[in-house]
């Protein structure tokens, strides 16, 4: 009763973090800090999957992995090997298994990356023609029923004749069926 009263105080008075999640770009890879001495680490090859909670220290802002770091363990996922006896080195956007170099990506860095990435392109609805940026493609797609439009990609040149678009931005015109 008083380890749950403690935790529920830890809750409401903010102390209890939420665990610090880490994705590989690419492979199917996360590791998840869960508290300041327990990791899980979860991999998917395929259809098939391994996942496991690990122990580590930080020490000087390095996280050292318990385990044995010789054992190799023969199958389909490396990252229990790669991770088992490691040492990983985190910064405020990832995290770095130093034995293999691999970096695993903080989910709100790659949820901030891929929004830069969003690349802003024009559509022509009922030849009106729309800028859709990665802020306004929510509310633009939202009220557009998509089964009812035939979806054609308008060559840069043409775009550029027909509706002074710049060539640089693609330009994808919704016809109806």
């Amino acid at each position: 009763m008083k380890s749950f009263l403690l935790s529920l105080l830890a809750i409401f008075f903010g102390i209890y973090q939420s665990p610090k999640i880490y994705k590989s770009k690419n492979y199917r890879r996360t590791i998840t800090v869960i508290n300041d001495t327990i990791l899980s680490y979860s991999e998917i090859n395929g259809c098939f999957g391994n996942s496991d909670t690990l122990n580590y220290k930080n020490i000087n802002g390095k996280f050292i992995v318990r385990g044995n770091p010789n054992t190799k363990k023969s199958g389909l996922f490396s990252l229990s090997t790669d991770l088992s006896g490691s040492e990983l080195k985190i910064s405020t956007d990832s995290i770095v298994i130093v034995k293999t170099g691999e970096i695993l990506y903080d989910v709100n860095y790659l949820t901030k990356e891929a929004e830069k990435q969003f690349q802003n392109f024009y559509i022509i609805i009922e030849n009106k023609k729309i800028f859709v940026t990665s802020k306004n493609y929510d509310e633009i797609f939202t009220d557009i029923d998509l089964q009812n439009y035939i979806l054609k990609e308008l060559k840069k040149a043409s775009a550029k004749r027909r509706y002074g678009i710049d060539k640089r931005y693609r330009t994808l015109k919704l016809e109806r069926k």
